[in-house]
């Protein structure tokens, strides 16, 4: 595992790279397909406008032998957890005060149609963990993402480490869950 940039990550064969507004860029987003018509509406048409304004960063998922076939897009953006809102959860040191908790927000998440069900989702997620964990700049204490309240959706995500900051959203459209990048920082 290494850092190849500010916005490229290396983890063996496994590239997550910041899709550019180049036309390469472009063509990596408009073939995506993850069989979702409105997660491919936003990666091919939205994601590029979020850029020009400033509310997220689209990164692509690729294998080292293979740079132009993305098999997963994610966009992320910033975020912040109300550590008032949420202190029975998480744990901060006491001697500490904090209204608020670096994170990073998982806005879109999409694998590849024919790649689904082949652990791809899990291994982008964990690279993404290294990511933020590695020559951490500003400070990223969580993931966090809204998920379709789907049981294989929410499935997906508490197998991957990731706990819905509370059971108030059970029943509307999507659930907000979080990732302690905590726990992997080493002692």
């Amino acid at each position: 595992m290494q850092a190849a940039s500010r916005n490229t990550f290396v983890d063996g064969n496994w590239i997550l790279k910041k899709v550019s507004n180049t036309t390469t860029g472009s063509v990596i987003c408009d073939q995506f397909d993850c069989g979702d018509d409105d997660l491919n509406e936003y990666f091919h048409k939205d994601a590029v406008l979020h850029r020009q304004e400033l509310l997220t960063q689209t990164y692509y998922l690729y294998l080292s032998q293979y740079p132009y076939v993305a098999l997963a897009l994610l966009d992320f953006c910033n975020d912040a957890v109300r550590f008032e809102r949420y202190k029975n959860i998480i744990k901060i040191d006491p001697r500490k005060q904090y209204q608020y908790l670096p994170a990073v927000k998982l806005t879109r998440f999409g694998v590849h149609k024919e790649l689904q069900r082949m652990s791809i989702g899990s291994h982008a997620l964990n690279i993404v963990k290294k990511f933020f964990m590695t020559d951490n700049r500003t400070g990223c204490r969580f993931l966090t993402v809204d998920a379709y309240n789907k049981p294989s959706v929410i499935n997906f995500y508490h197998t991957n480490g990731f706990e819905p900051f509370t059971d108030k959203d059970a029943a509307k459209l999507s659930r907000a869950l979080y990732f302690d990048l905590k726990r992997l920082a080493v002692s």
